[in-house]
């Protein structure tokens, strides 16, 4: 059963979307690590820039874009690893890993709730 000719066309990719992707997530994964090491909170503080920045950016990404924002999300996150990886987290960079993959997911999930509500 082939459905690919019964599902309707999908949206191309727009370039703003993924460097609107790529830039939130390196802010908002920037000011996550800054603000941990400036409060001297502890390894929980890195849970700040690794799980909710990402996912606030994946989200904020999938809303900029109305469609195939997780596909945004995971392009412009996988731009921004390797300097989250050698710049934010040099001595950590599986925590870069992680980011590219909550902003992934953030961008996934309100894709699919947006989906659903349309």
């Amino acid at each position: 059963m082939n459905t690919a000719s019964s599902s309707p066309p999908r949206q191309p990719l727009r370039w703003q979307g993924i460097v609107f992707a790529f830039a939130a997530n390196l802010l908002l994964v920037s000011v996550g690590d800054f603000v941990a090491r400036w409060m001297q909170i502890g390894i929980n503080a890195e849970l700040l820039a690794t799980v909710v920045g990402p996912l606030i950016a994946g989200a904020a990404t999938a809303l900029y874009t109305r469609s195939r924002g997780g596909m945004h999300a995971l392009i412009g996150a996988l731009i921004a690893l390797p300097i989250l990886a050698f710049v934010i987290f040099p001595a950590a960079w599986p925590l870069a890993v992680f980011a590219t993959a909550f902003c992934t997911m953030g961008g996934a999930i309100v894709e699919v709730l947006l989906r659903r509500r349309a």
